[in-house]
């Protein structure tokens, strides 16, 4: 039961790592092209504020994709030795479930930030007629229906990820690592 627990995990994660260095990689292209078509410039050029979120990671975007590729190249060396019944990678499993427990939690300020952004975008004058109104209360609508969806399942994924640290903490399955 334990090795069929650890088996069926460390491909699910295989899984997902592979997908995850092949997104990594589409969106190296994706930094490449944008880099060239300036988005950034392109929204100042039209009159709209862009927010300093934005900018700062439309600056970063290189840097962010290559850490992404990075960690989803970490994560499938974990899997890997994980399926391999390496110690290392049922450690190495064990931190990448906390940290991105962690990381659900912390990026919930940024899905309110994000909204905020966008309401500083709109016009003054806007937000002074009744379809601006409309389109604030939609937009708060949104602000606190985003809030309570990522809330909910940063919750349910560290549950998730909290019921495998414990299964992979367990003696019948350390016993299968060397």
């Amino acid at each position: 039961m334990a090795a069929a627990f650890v088996d069926v995990t460390a491909r699910l994660s295989l899984v997902m790592a592979g997908l995850s260095v092949a997104w990594s990689l589409f969106q190296l292209l994706l930094v490449a092209a944008l880099g060239r078509l300036d988005p950034v410039g392109w929204l100042q050029r039209q009159g709209l504020p862009v927010p300093s979120a934005m900018q700062w990671a439309a600056h970063h975007a290189l840097s962010l994709t290559l850490l992404m590729l990075l960690l989803s190249v970490a994560l499938l060396a974990v899997s890997w030795a994980l399926l391999r019944r390496h110690e290392w990678g049922r450690i190495g499993f064990i931190v990448f479930l906390v940290v991105v427990a962690l990381a659900n939690f912390a990026m919930l300020p940024l899905v309110d930030g994000m909204f905020a952004a966008m309401q500083s975008i709109l016009p003054a004058g806007f937000l002074d007629s009744p379809d601006g109104r409309e389109a604030l209360a939609q937009m708060q609508a949104s602000r606190w229906t985003a809030l309570i969806s990522a809330g909910v399942t940063a919750l349910a994924f560290a549950a998730l990820h909290g019921w495998l640290v414990i299964k992979l903490c367990r003696d019948e399955v350390r016993a299968l690592f060397r």
